[in-house]
């Protein structure tokens, strides 16, 4: 599925990031902290910035 190891410590921070946008205001959470952790994501697997928009058209 992936080419490479993801790194654990990225991933969990990611995750911690998710969690956090989500605690601050669960009504309204803020896009660029979703997006920072989505950023995080990418550089914990090792994926190119385009990785989701490909995935997107990939269907």
């Amino acid at each position: 599925m992936l080419d490479s190891v993801p790194d654990p410590t990225l991933a969990a921070e990611s995750c911690c990031q998710l969690i956090n946008a989500y605690l601050n205001d669960p009504e309204h959470v803020d896009w660029d902290d979703v997006q920072k952790a989505l950023d995080t994501v990418l550089k914990a697997f090792d994926l190119p910035p385009t990785h989701f928009e490909e995935a997107i058209q990939r269907g």
